[in-house]
């Protein structure tokens, strides 16, 4: 199964990095699987075999993988937006093969009723919506994503914070932890392709934060860059390459009912 999903992810990469010269094939091929990190944590994910909601889609890349893990599963995936680079979330799961419904609304306001899904995924949505939103956005799109599962159902959360963090935002909902676990990204990129990278991540965190055009855009972008700029330098020194993201934190939840 590894090996046939490892094909499934090298195939749909070159589809998605087609044309672009050879860095930004790199940058952009990480979407597709996450350093190895995606695959990991279907694999460690109880079996999926009916209705399954992802929040903070994306471009699908984890519905993706979900669907080359769990095919019998009914995938919906949920986004604030389709538009821009989102826009390609539909071809992406036509040319993996998966098939899903994706739905288009925010988080923190889900359209579905109370009780509505067997299990529940975010891949690396919750940063996006602190961005957006803020804690208090992160928050409430947790408070939604219980609400929308049934009871027993399984939640996995896959994101950067450390543990105290969830459980900063699991604080007081009908939640239990089953498992913990966390995964580095097997990708080792040199400082040509890291400076490339950060330039591009710290212009998309600013189109994330949502701001007014003019110098809060500006100000953000120069605090953002300075800051990954640092740690590609820490990286590179210590290390000799620089790893973009991680480690990756997987918390697994099931909903319990209130007491």
């Amino acid at each position: 199964m590894e090996n046939v999903i490892e094909t499934k992810e090298n195939q749909l990469r070159a589809w998605f990095t087609r044309g672009k010269d050879p860095i930004t094939k790199v940058i952009d091929g990480l979407d597709i699987g996450w350093g190895g990190v995606q695959r990991w944590a279907t694999g460690r994910m109880p079996p999926i075999e009916d209705l399954h909601l992802d929040i903070a889609c994306g471009y699908a890349t984890f519905l993706a993988q979900l669907g080359w893990r769990f095919p019998n599963a009914k995938l919906v995936g949920l986004n604030i937006d389709f538009s821009g680079p989102h826009r390609l979330a539909g071809s992406l799961l036509l040319e993996a093969g998966v098939r899903a419904t994706l739905v288009r609304a925010d988080a923190r306001r889900v359209p579905f009723p109370c009780n509505t899904f067997n299990s529940l995924s975010c891949f690396l949505g919750l940063q996006d919506i602190e961005i957006g939103f803020g804690w208090s956005g992160v928050r409430e799109s947790i408070i939604e994503a219980v609400r929308v599962v049934r009871e027993r159902g399984l939640m996995i959360l896959l994101d950067e914070y450390p543990f105290s963090q969830f459980k900063e935002i699991l604080h007081d909902l009908p939640v239990e932890v089953l498992d913990f676990s966390e995964r580095t990204l097997d990708s080792q990129w040199t400082q040509e392709i890291a400076e490339k990278a950060i330039e591009l991540y710290a212009r998309g965190w600013v189109a994330q934060a949502r701001h007014s055009k003019g110098e809060d855009q500006e100000q953000t972008y120069t605090q953002i860059y300075q800051r990954m700029q640092k740690d590609l330098e820490e990286q590179l020194s210590s290390k000799g390459y620089f790893i973009p993201f991680g480690p990756i934190r997987m918390l697994t939840l099931r909903k319990t009912s209130r007491k």
